[in-house]
């Protein structure tokens, strides 16, 4: 049995790309140095790459646990429970934030946390959805029945990136968020990912239920939810390890290399930056005498330094089938000689 009680556990959605990873650091930044947080944190493909991000941070006090290889309602079970049970063990944290995957459906996971073995340990507060007011004018994004419902089972809808989609768009974005009933408990405006951590303790709507809460059943395709990394015996320079996962019209690939392969920076970041079916690329990748963060949205591939140290790793989804293994040529190709 877990014999922590009460802890206050949020739940972070959104799409892809919307700056989920982001709105976490940033609120990890506003805690109290002495206060341990936990992050339980969810990839769509099987290649675990927001370790990389989190990198360091354990020694801050903040302790990380991914759920690869699929959306975390397909884990919303056992796998999950013991995730969250070993998570909170480790870390005896006073906050718990799981990040969903932007595939992720939040009802069974809200599900759990409310009704399932763990609802004794955890006090659910508001769920947090984050939009980039682009993807509002998309028709396609706004019939989509997971977009709906993370929007709809949120009880903090935050307009994020008014950055990039300036001042008239994000006005248009507001706007339609004033039409979505039942009212949102806070409608934020934000760029950068960059919260208030008040808002966390707002709090949420037990009573609300899915509006499609078959969507999962219906699209998922197989996924496998065990993938390991492979030992570092294993990798060979200039050989990496590939796995591919596919669901909710969705197809990944990730790569893992060997902690010997350094990559030229020129050849890798226009590697990275083609192929426009492209809708979601995260790696970390060791180059002359730095480790990079790449992070691609759509079209804009940005590139950061990172504490990372272990190897040189990418995860990609696309919306299209891409050739993986003549991406993974490609790939080689960018190692430096």
């Amino acid at each position: 049995m877990l014999e922590l009680k009460h802890i206050p556990t949020n739940l972070i959605t959104g799409l892809l790309g919307v700056g989920k990873t982001s709105a976490i650091l940033d609120l990890l930044q506003s805690r109290s140095e002495k206060a341990p947080w936990a992050v339980l944190v969810n990839e769509f493909g099987d290649i675990p790459i927001d370790q990389a991000i989190f990198s360091g941070k354990d020694d801050a006090g903040v302790f990380v646990r991914e759920v690869p290889g699929g959306c975390l309602c397909c884990s919303v079970g056992v796998p999950l429970q013991i995730a969250v049970v070993q998570l909170v063990r480790q870390a005896k944290p006073e906050r718990l934030l799981i990040e969903l995957s932007g595939m992720g459906h939040p009802g069974m996971v809200l599900d759990m946390l409310r009704h399932g073995h763990l609802a004794n340990a955890l006090d659910l507060k508001a769920t947090l959805c984050l939009v980039d007011p682009r993807d509002v004018e998309d028709t396609d994004i706004l019939d989509s029945q997971i977009f709906q419902d993370q929007v709809h089972l949120s009880d903090v809808l935050v307009i994020n990136k008014t950055d990039l989609s300036g001042p008239d768009l994000t006005a248009e974005c507001q706007d339609w968020a004033k039409t979505l009933f039942p009212a949102k408990g806070l409608v934020a405006v934000t760029q950068h990912g960059r919260l208030d951590a008040s808002w966390l303790d707002l709090d949420t709507n037990p009573l609300k239920t899915p509006l499609f809460p078959e969507f999962h059943d219906h699209e998922r395709e197989t996924h496998s939810h065990t993938p390991d990394d492979p030992p570092d015996a294993t990798l060979s320079p200039g050989k990496p390890y590939r796995k591919e996962n596919r669901g909710l019209n969705r197809h990944t690939c990730g790569w893992i290399f060997s902690s010997e392969d350094v990559f030229d920076r020129n050849r890798l970041m226009g590697l990275l930056s083609e192929h426009d079916t492209i809708e979601r690329l995260k790696g970390v990748f060791q180059l002359s005498g730095e480790w990079v963060l790449f992070n691609r949205v759509r079209e804009v591939l940005t590139a950061q330094a990172v504490g990372y140290r272990r190897d040189s790793r990418v995860e990609i989804i696309s919306r299209k089938p891409i050739d993986w293994i003549a991406y993974e040529t490609q790939l080689i190709h960018c190692l430096k000689k």
